[in-house]
């Protein structure tokens, strides 16, 4: 192997042959071994209309569906964000809606877009070019979702009233356009995760994001490909159940389109169904796809966001899964340009907390637990979206230890510095590439170390 050959993203730029050659041949560079790869889905369109008519479960197929429950309303399929990949969305969004209107017989009309943003702003235009393609979008008919309002009851689950996007709920049929991709609290993205949180209100999103936390900081099996008794995962699906149930009342339906993105960015599964029963099948496909394991653990990990690094928020995603790949003592370095900033102020208020009270102990090891238990505190009285991340981020400084957090980034301010636990690396006026050289020159010496550039994987030892 050369180092050319190792390759970090950093926003749009490929960085390459920034680890020494004689790391690599002291064996003190620890790749990773990537899954085997599985067969690239050519014939789209085939495959889609298999899944649409070849459920999973206990669902009727989509021509049933429609037969049944079509009335002449609107036809919803719900899509991620600006905060996703997408690269799904690109390939089978625009098959799907030809074949709702030339195989289904559904006015193009009354077919509608419904963009999943949970608790995120709204995507802007360009974003949503890159969500369904550029040639794609002008045909679009969408829906932005408002976790604050345009949101109807559908039933109580706990106590807890929930709501929908009301487009929809009272749209005749809606589809589910998803990929699963490994979540670092909610186990495993996609299926369910379309509804809840995706086009729930703030409330419901609240009372099911607060499931993820214990005593002292994340609950247990909530981690990255984990929905077996992960209690996230257990409290989205009772509420996407009384979501499912609600609309059936009405006569209303869902049908599931589930696919798999691999590590190289192709289509590898495509598959259709009822929601719980496809999503638990294609789990079971994404550990073969996703997990990568590492013959051990290193003292330094280098770890990239690709297309998660747009953000503070979002990067943390590759922050969490350097956890699972370092020692512990070890450091973090993470790569990401975070060009819009923190990405939530709940994020960046309670951290602020954090730091301060890790500030006033000379033990840093001491107040960074005393944070974690203030701000667990803080998060269990007043849980607003956004306040789940600096737990997660001093779960894993208190594993590293305080100092082992570094980041090489462009778009956080020099006067939010002190707000973070990370050492901010070079002057964002350099080369990206000369800020990452200069920094293996001081930290790497003769340490083991892995790269690893996709949030998504499942590092595993073995």
């Amino acid at each position: 192997m050369h180092s050319k050959d190792i390759t970090v993203n950093f926003g749009d730029k490929i960085l390459s042959d920034f680890i020494p050659q004689t790391s690599i041949e002291n064996e003190k560079y620890i790749p990773l071994i990537l899954p085997n790869k599985k067969p690239v889905i050519k014939n789209i369109e085939e495959t889609l209309l298999n899944a649409l008519e070849n459920p999973i479960g206990k669902q009727k197929t989509l021509s049933k569906l429609i037969k049944e429950n079509y009335k002449g309303g609107t036809v919803s399929i719900i899509v991620d964000d600006h905060d996703r990949p997408n690269i799904h969305t690109r390939l089978l969004y625009p098959i799907l809606l030809e074949k709702l209107i030339s195989h289904y017989k559904i006015p193009s009309g009354k077919i509608k877009a419904v963009i999943s943003t949970g608790t995120h702003r709204p995507s802007t235009k360009e974003e949503m070019e890159k969500i369904f393609g550029k040639e794609t979008f002008p045909n679009v008919n969408y829906v932005m979702h408002k976790c604050l309002e345009d949101n109807v009851e559908v039933g109580i689950v706990e106590g807890q009233l929930i709501k929908i996007n009301g487009t929809a709920f009272n749209s005749d049929i809606v589809i589910l356009l998803t990929d699963i991709e490994n979540h670092y609290f909610a186990g495993v993205a996609g299926g369910p995760k379309a509804l809840c949180p995706g086009i729930c209100d703030m409330p419901t999103i609240r009372y099911e994001h607060l499931k993820a936390f214990g005593e002292y900081g994340f609950a247990e099996n909530v981690d990255l490909g984990i929905i077996c008794n992960n209690p996230v995962y257990d409290t989205k699906t009772k509420i996407v159940k009384t979501i499912v149930d609600s609309m059936r009342k009405h006569k209303r339906e869902v049908y599931t389109i589930t696919s798999i993105i691999d590590t190289e960015g192709d289509l590898v599964y495509l598959k259709g169904g009822e929601i719980f029963e496809s999503h638990r099948e294609a789990t079971e496909i994404l550990k073969d796809v996703w997990t990568v394991k590492i013959k051990e653990r290193a003292d330094i990990v280098i770890s990239g966001a690709a297309h998660w690094g747009i953000n503070l928020y979002q990067m943390g995603k590759a922050t969490h899964c350097a956890y699972h790949a370092v020692k512990k003592g070890g450091m973090v370095l993470n790569v990401a340009p975070c060009n819009n900033g923190w990405g939530n102020e709940e994020f960046k208020n309670l951290m602020k907390m954090g730091i301060d009270e890790i500030n006033k102990n000379n033990d840093k090891s001491k107040g960074i637990k005393n944070a974690l238990s203030i701000i667990i505190n803080n998060v269990k009285n007043d849980y607003k979206i956004g306040k789940q991340k600096p737990i997660d981020l001093l779960q894993i400084l208190d594993f590293v230890g305080w100092g082992n957090l570094h980041l090489i980034q462009d778009g956080i301010p020099e006067t939010d510095y002190n707000l973070l636990p990370f050492l901010f690396w070079g002057n964002i006026n350099q080369p990206v590439i000369e800020r990452l050289k200069t920094w293996i020159e001081k930290y790497l010496n003769n340490k083991t170390v892995i790269v690893t550039d996709n949030p998504n994987y499942l590092i595993r030892q073995g």
